[in-house]
């Protein structure tokens, strides 16, 4: 990081835990205290320990959307300046004026020209507005990435697996557009979505919800022609050259067909329509490493995290809305202070630079996703490090290159710090999302690394679930030495789909067991750095 990003990272991070405030010649001391829903209305509060010059003693409200720096438009309200107001205006909701994505900033008239006193703040109670709130499925941490071939339709393997929480990507342009079947109307615009490929989704969330488990939805933003709207200009030169692209709160278009998207799908699968529950959503994938999983050309981190966090709150408000208990999750991968090549940030610096810019428009409560696969990547027998690089890449303490499932307890003591918790002070939700294990060294390599991983999470009360990749090998990753399917490509299982299996049933002890020997610990409840 440099030393310009590290000042404004310090700069940002003073608005963790106070109001936004703006100090300069002629425009005093203001801040915005809140933005919130009441009923159909916005109340946002506004305080001054200093005035600040005007033309006619008065505080203007203007609403911005995302992409705009300033005052624009016409102000939505007024007040005579005084130490404390409040501002009340009509959300608009169901309508092209709804006011429930935009940001608020207060300013004055000084020669005639609105001059801004405060930074921007968003609504951060969008729940609100939800009138139906499932409970979630938190039956279980056991996860696993499943194969849509053998989801439902009489294949039992994945009940037979006591799979609790299962995992899947949606693209959203697949959804944009298609054959038009599904019809939304969203903000007094009307949007049509692919019937066919949601239908997809509608089997795999609805059998998975029927037969007990938690689903956790990756939302993933692809290049498909004739939809560029959906990319941010700051990702569009390298469309065609990357997987995923950061989605586009920048324009008009994008923005518009993001919120609705969103939405809609939170709407689909909040429980109560018939196509099943999704609990847990995941808005981009490790967007730390931002040119292969998120493509931006931007080498700022600060910037980069701004555009990220746009991305991230405007998704949270659209779930919400929907779902109020649903989890709205950022991710990240195991290059916890690695950067791994110029393509990358740090996973750490990432978070930092996130927190500080959402904390200074107005905390919510976003969670996280990890993925704490081992280095390398390959590597499955962590407790015998590949060699003295792989040794010290992986430690146990707060600045450790990589966080795997054998430091786990850095990343949510790391998350425990007062700067990192959510609005009511509690430790954020902290979602394993993807790890895996190839048997390229081993089948009993594999089954031992699953059960070791598996009870990290378990004992550690921060972690809601722990997602394995994956139920049947892909040819993709077999490729690339990947091999951390429970079974093979021609459906045969390995020793760790009978591990996987047992590690949390009443023989448990004796597979424990069994994975200590293997790795060679002795004292088993020291080595899980219980949390």
């Amino acid at each position: 990081m440099t030393r310009k990003n590290i000042l404004l990272l310090a700069f940002l991070c003073a608005f963790l835990l106070c109001p936004i405030k703006a100090k300069a010649s002629g425009t005093g001391a203001v801040a915005i205290g809140s933005a919130t829903i009441t009923g159909e209305k916005v109340n946002v509060t506004v305080s001054a320990s200093d005035l600040p010059d005007s033309d006619d003693g008065k505080f203007y409200l203007f609403a911005e959307k995302v992409y705009q720096t300033g005052p624009a438009g016409a102000p939505v309200a007024s007040l005579p300046m005084g130490t404390y107001g409040t501002f009340s205006v009509s959300l608009e909701r169901k309508t092209v004026s709804c006011h429930l994505y935009d940001k608020f900033q207060v300013a004055v008239l000084q020669g005639g020209v609105f001059v801004p006193v405060t930074g921007s703040r968003y609504i951060t109670n969008p729940e609100v507005l939800c009138g139906y709130s499932p409970q979630r499925k938190s039956n279980g941490k056991k996860g696993l990435i499943l194969d849509g071939a053998k989801i439902g339709n009489g294949n039992t393997e994945a009940p037979s697996l006591g799979v609790q929480q299962a995992a899947y990507n949606i693209n959203l342009e697949d959804v944009i557009g298609g054959n038009g079947g599904v019809i939304y109307e969203y903000n007094g615009k009307v949007y049509h979505y692919d019937s066919s490929y949601l239908s997809q989704y509608d089997h795999c969330a609805r059998t998975c919800t029927e037969q007990g488990m938690g689903v956790t939805m990756v939302l993933l933003n692809p290049y498909k022609p004739g939809q560029e709207f959906m990319i941010s200009p700051y990702s569009r030169p390298g469309m065609g050259k990357a997987n995923y692209y950061m989605m586009n709160t920048s324009e008009d278009q994008g923005l518009e067909n993001l919120e609705a998207v969103v939405s809609y799908l939170a709407y689909r699968y909040n429980g109560q329509n018939g196509f099943g529950q999704v609990d847990n959503w995941v808005i981009g994938n490790e967007i730390n490493a931002k040119n292969a999983w998120n493509h931006t050309d931007v080498s700022d981190l600060m910037t980069y995290a701004q555009l990220y966090a746009d991305e991230l709150r405007v998704c949270y408000t659209a779930i919400k809305t929907r779902n109020a208990n649903a989890n709205v999750c950022c991710s990240i991968d195991q290059n916890w202070t690695h950067i791994q090549n110029a393509s990358y940030f740090s996973a750490r610096s990432f978070l930092e630079a996130l927190n500080a810019c959402i904390c200074a428009q107005g905390n919510f409560d976003w969670a996280l996703a990890q993925h704490p696969y081992n280095y390398p990547l390959t590597w499955t027998s962590f407790w015998t490090p590949k060699d003295s690089e792989a040794a010290s890449m992986i430690r146990h303490d707060i600045s450790s290159p990589y966080i795997s499932m054998e430091n786990i307890e850095q990343l949510t003591d790391y998350m425990c710090q007062s700067g990192m918790r959510n609005t009511k002070g509690a430790v954020r939700p902290i979602l394993l999302t993807e790890v895996g294990y190839s048997s390229t060294q081993g089948e009993e390599a594999q089954a031992a690394a699953i059960v070791y991983a598996y009870q990290r999470a378990a004992t550690n009360q921060y972690i809601n679930m722990i997602v394995f990749n994956r139920q049947t090998d892909s040819a993709d990753e077999v490729a690339g030495g990947l091999s951390v399917g429970l079974t093979r490509q021609d459906g045969s299982r390995k020793l760790a789909f009978e591990f996987y299996q047992q590690m949390n049933g009443p023989a448990a002890d004796s597979y424990i067991q069994r994975a200590a020997s293997y790795m060679g610990i002795g004292d088993w409840a020291a080595a899980m750095n219980a949390r």
